[in-house]
């Protein structure tokens, strides 16, 4: 019965990716982005609008650091569908390496929310990349508890290529004084960086944010699923989005401090969500782990309703509407979000104000 409900999820999701998307618009952008690195050219966004105008109607602009454009050179060496393929196998083999190795108390609730995620349907669509950055912190997850500090920090510097998405994650590991890990992602960031340099020369970061200020590269912030999507409309907007992503980010530190390292990391997955100001539906992948926390928390039954909530597609497919039922969806996430952290920084205060009482004595 739990493999005809994974299979009947996985079918339903798909098709409401793959129907409510034009054929993978976001990869044709990394592809092109790969055929112009190391030119000189990687952001000058008309020669990005003529390649990708050659593979689909709605260029968009490339975001991420050069090094990401020469890593995924060897795909301009395959024909636009053959890369399209391998790049969609690839985003699909991440997810479910998630779903196989992030530690959960039931294995199938990870499989099942996969199964069940538009998010992730959304995401193999488009062509997007938000699973290999969950596949990352999942890994480098996995070499922290084994003590491999050093290897896991370079793992989790492959996340620079969504820098906004990853900002809970060295408050993480500060907050863990896993030195290690903290050495590891300096000294991959900083490899990043050369390669970086060499292949677009010194004036790549002035274009970059040149580049970031144009309208295409932000389009709805409404759909946003964070904390910018629900701000944005409302008076003072950036000084309470500011604010909140304080607390979210505080929070971080204190659950890293006084939790497991899994339930750490889930917090600094969560919280970059929240605070990233940039991200769209497909990004709402990074969900996945707290909604499988969630579920299994002791705590308000609210909070689990919320978790499964979050699970199905109903709230993603408000956000994507034209409607003013994004609001619903976005009072679902950034609330189910912004509860989950609460909770698990005042647990972290009480589990301490236990030890230091027993300390006391």
């Amino acid at each position: 019965m739990w493999r005809v409900t994974c299979l009947i999820g996985a079918c339903v999701c798909l098709w409401i990716g793959f129907s409510l998307f034009e054929r993978g618009s976001d990869f044709n952008q990394f592809y092109s982005a790969a055929k112009l690195a190391g030119t000189g050219h990687l952001y000058d966004w008309g020669r990005m609008q003529e390649l990708e105008l050659r593979n689909g109607e709605h260029p968009i602009p490339f975001g991420r650091l050069p090094v990401y454009a020469v890593l995924l050179k060897p795909l301009t060496a395959l024909s636009y569908n053959a890369a399209r393929v391998a790049w969609l196998l690839v985003n699909l083999g991440a997810l479910i390496g998630f779903a196989f190795l992030w530690q959960v108390r039931r294995r199938q609730d990870a499989i099942a929310m996969v199964c069940w995620s538009v998010p992730a349907a959304i995401l193999l669509s488009t062509g997007q990349d938000t699973g290999l950055f969950l596949f990352s912190v999942t890994v480098g997850l996995r070499l922290l508890q084994s003590k491999r500090d050093f290897l896991a920090g370079l793992v989790f510097s492959l996340c620079a290529a969504k820098f906004h998405l990853a900002l809970g994650i060295p408050i993480f590991l500060l907050a863990r004084r896993r030195w290690g890990a903290l050495a590891g992602g300096l000294a991959g960031g900083l490899v990043q960086l050369a390669i970086s340099f060499a292949a677009e020369g010194r004036e790549w970061p002035a274009r970059l944010l040149q580049l970031s200020s144009i309208s295409d590269f932000s389009p709805s912030p409404w759909k946003m699923p964070n904390l910018a999507g629900i701000t944005h409309w409302l008076p003072y907007g950036g000084g309470l989005e500011a604010g909140l992503a304080v607390l979210a980010l505080a929070a971080v530190w204190i659950v890293s401090r006084r939790s497991t390292l899994t339930v750490g990391a889930t917090a600094a997955v969560l919280a970059g969500l929240m605070v990233s100001h940039h991200a769209y539906v497909y990004d709402a992948v990074l969900l996945l782990p707290a909604c499988a926390l969630g579920l299994r928390l002791p705590g308000p039954q609210a909070l689990r309703f919320a978790a499964l909530l979050l699970s199905v597609p109903i709230p993603y497919v408000l956000l994507i509407e034209d409607n003013a039922a994004w609001v619903v969806a976005q009072v679902c996430i950034n609330g189910f979000g912004l509860w989950l952290l609460g909770i698990l920084a005042l647990h972290g205060f009480r589990r301490s104000a236990r030890t230091a009482a027993g300390l006391g004595r």
